[in-house]
């Protein structure tokens, strides 16, 4: 079938409008390789603080020195209902069909894209001024505590822009110095602990700068993301289709940055040729069986799930940590009665780690129940966290294999397999 985003082998500008108008950044006269900063880099510039990080933390990757990308955005060979991407208009097939680019190229573009980011859409004083008009929002909120306050409110009261205002204040609630009042009109006050406790703006910067941030700290950020020593090769498409993808991690390695690439293991002979390995290698297994794998990939293959086990197969005799992923949908390919199947999928294979991940419920993830053609409710497949963290706690009473690690904000679960649960799992090299 044609696309019409793809005219004589070559992406159309149609296609390349279509992410500009996000905050993809495009690489390459190709056009097939992409950026994209994640919400978690914004959150480690804002204090500085590893509390601030995405899971990929626990094996020591600091979210402000990130940069995620993929060499594969617009190609890929599954159409899974949880993707992001608009693949039901934006996806260009199963075959990497335009030239490729040079992966030097790439990988100097890609670290030059992510510093301009950095520098001009990202800017040091954004945050800078976000931690004044933190102490500006607690005071006034502390000398008025009788009025109502929403965003409009304090945006009138402080004299800073309603979207200023909305990101100092999630901060602050998520630091749980804010909360709700009324969900409706989005009315905040302060927390009755903090009330109780704080008297005097300058107790208010001391208490900032004790459990939140202090200026040194975002600056020295901010310095620190504009040289990246980490490339997450998991943004969007299959990055395996790329077939200079050795290459690709080689120049990473030449700069001392370390890798992880995200697979969804279709491609046994690409995995088997890989030269360098990354630092990591996640593969993804979407479901317990064949049944489910269709449902859940929609693969647009022949054998796929045969092609998953072969990729499963051949992870012990890789020489790169390995690990195994589970993107989790509720009352899809989660339940209780799959985990004895996953967990003799885990014991054959033996990675490093295994992961529960829940899905991201964004974007065009949200067309899930159009995608899988059900009349259930949205909510009927997100795992919230609870619920991911009831079945990780059976899946590790049932296989034995410890819980080393959880992550609430990304509803992440992390089991040590062939890795012993006492050592620390955090990176030292490329």
């Amino acid at each position: 079938m044609k696309n019409r985003f793809i005219i004589d082998n070559r992406i159309t500008n149609e296609f390349v409008e279509k992410y500009t108008k996000t905050t993809y950044r495009i690489i390459g006269k190709n056009k097939h390789s992409f950026i994209k900063p994640c919400h978690w880099l914004e959150q480690r510039l804002m204090t500085g603080r590893d509390n601030r990080n995405c899971y990929k933390g626990v094996f020591g990757i600091k979210s402000h020195r990130c940069l995620q990308n993929t060499p594969s955005l617009p190609f890929c060979n599954h159409q899974c209902v949880f993707c992001w991407r608009d693949i039901e208009i934006g996806s260009l097939g199963a075959d990497f069909v335009v030239e490729p680019d040079d992966p030097k190229f790439l990988v100097d573009e890609m670290i030059r894209h992510q510093q301009d980011i950095i520098k001009n859409h990202l800017p040091l004083r954004r945050y800078l001024d976000n931690y004044e008009i933190m102490i500006d929002i607690l005071y006034y909120m502390l000398l008025n505590s009788n009025e109502n306050h929403n965003i409009s409110s304090l945006s009138n009261k402080i004299h800073v822009s309603k979207n200023k205002i909305e990101r100092a204040i999630n901060l602050l609630k998520n630091q749980e110095y804010i909360k709700s009042k009324d969900q409706e009109l989005r009315y905040f006050e302060l927390d009755d602990d903090f009330k109780c406790c704080i008297e005097s703006r300058d107790e208010i910067e001391l208490l900032i700068n004790r459990e939140l941030t202090t200026p040194d700290e975002i600056m020295e950020t901010h310095s620190e993301a504009m040289y990246p020593n980490h490339a997450a090769i998991s943004l969007d498409g299959e990055p395996l289709l790329y077939p200079r993808i050795s290459e690709f991690v080689q120049e990473f390695k030449k700069r001392d940055i370390t890798t992880f690439i995200v697979t969804n293991g279709t491609l046994p002979e690409k995995i088997g040729k890989l030269d360098p390995l990354p630092t990591q290698l996640y593969i993804t297994l979407p479901s317990p069986n064949e049944e489910i794998y269709k449902k859940v990939c929609r693969p647009m293959i022949k054998n796929g799930w045969e092609k998953i086990n072969e990729s499963l197969s051949l992870i012990e005799s890789l020489s790169c940590r390995t690990l195994v992923r589970l993107t989790a949908v509720k009352n899809l390919n989660l339940r209780d009665q799959y985990l004895k199947d996953y967990i003799k999928i885990i014991e054959k294979t033996n990675p490093n780690f295994f992961e529960i991940k829940g899905f991201t419920l964004q974007a065009k993830a949200l067309l899930i129940k159009e995608r899988l053609k059900s009349d259930k409710s949205l909510q009927s497949y997100f795992p919230e966290y609870d619920y991911l963290e009831e079945i990780a706690l059976k899946f590790e009473e049932l296989s034995g294999f410890p819980l080393i690690y959880k992550n609430k904000a990304s509803r992440d679960f992390l089991f040590a397999i062939n890795w012993d649960k006492d050592k620390d799992p955090k990176i030292t090299k490329p």
